[in-house]
């Protein structure tokens, strides 16, 4: 049928629809038709399934024309275009059915094909119209007024909205953190929940002032397992069994261990009062 292709194009468009409609919620799709880029890549879409659909007809109209001239009847390509959406795409196309073609021709002809003196497809030149329409008022809004953000600022205003999430769901989910993914907390409140652990559970080996007594000394340079609160974080969690120090994971939330272990480093540079000799190796971050 010669109306397959525009059916091809109302299933590309519906197909675009159904997707889109199942993929996001109402916020999202919201979202998406409130910014000019994605109404261009809409309008790219859309040109490109006409584009398909006039190549197509002129595959079939080539197809018919030399099924005609050799003689051969194509019942399929004859059939007449009497449906409303048939309709439609003739108008969109602007062209003279093959059977009227004999009107345009024009002198040229090579190698028995002749050209066809057609109008330009109504759909391509308003599509050309607004895109210089579109051009106007993208370049009027964002380069000469400025009243929307230019897309560094975009990109700034996405960054500190990600920030902000993260930031929430860290609160939410604190006790996901482990080894690998512990960060040093510098909050005031986080810490001083960090030195109550420490003064309940760490003191008794490493001295209030983290100078040490049975355990080395948490205030100097020199770490026996690592100084970065990934290692501090690991050292508290696993322990060392055959030290004397326990695993803490069991007693302590990740959470926990992370505000201990944050507390433990915001000592460094501190002064305790009978400080341990140096043990391990110097940390160097």
């Amino acid at each position: 049928m010669k109306n397959k292709n525009l059916y091809f194009v109302l299933f590309l468009i519906l197909l675009l629809i159904t997707v889109s409609l199942g993929v996001f919620d109402r916020d999202q799709i919201t979202d998406v038709f409130t910014k000019g880029e994605n109404w261009m890549y809409l309008f790219i879409f859309i040109m490109l399934a006409l584009t398909y659909g006039a190549i197509s007809q002129a595959s079939n109209a080539i197809k018919f024309y030399v099924a005609k001239k050799e003689g051969r009847e194509i019942a399929e390509e004859e059939e007449a275009l009497d449906s409303w959406f048939s309709k439609v795409w003739q108008k969109l196309q602007d062209s003279k059915p093959i059977e009227e073609e004999s009107e345009i021709e024009l002198d040229h002809d090579y190698d028995g094909i002749k050209e066809l003196d057609n109008n330009l497809p109504p759909w391509w030149l308003y599509g050309f119209y607004l895109s210089i329409v579109f051009a106007v008022i993208y370049l009027g809004r964002y380069e000469v007024f400025q009243t929307a953000p230019s897309q560094i600022e975009e990109y700034e205003i996405a960054m500190a909205e990600g920030e902000k999430q993260r930031a929430e769901y860290l609160l939410t989910a604190a006790d996901l953190v482990d080894e690998n993914s512990v960060e040093l907390i510098t909050e005031e409140s986080k810490l001083q929940e960090g030195a109550k652990i420490y003064a309940t559970s760490c003191a008794v080996c490493h001295a209030a002032d983290g100078g040490g007594t049975v355990g080395p000394n948490l205030v100097d340079e020199y770490w026996i397992h690592g100084g970065d609160i990934k290692d501090v974080f690991a050292t508290i969690k696993y322990g060392v069994p055959d030290k004397g120090m326990i695993p803490w994971q069991d007693q302590l939330s990740p959470a926990k261990m992370q505000a201990v272990a944050s507390y433990i480093l915001s000592l460094q540079g501190t002064t305790p009062a009978a400080p341990k000799e140096p043990q391990g190796d110097k940390y160097v971050p």
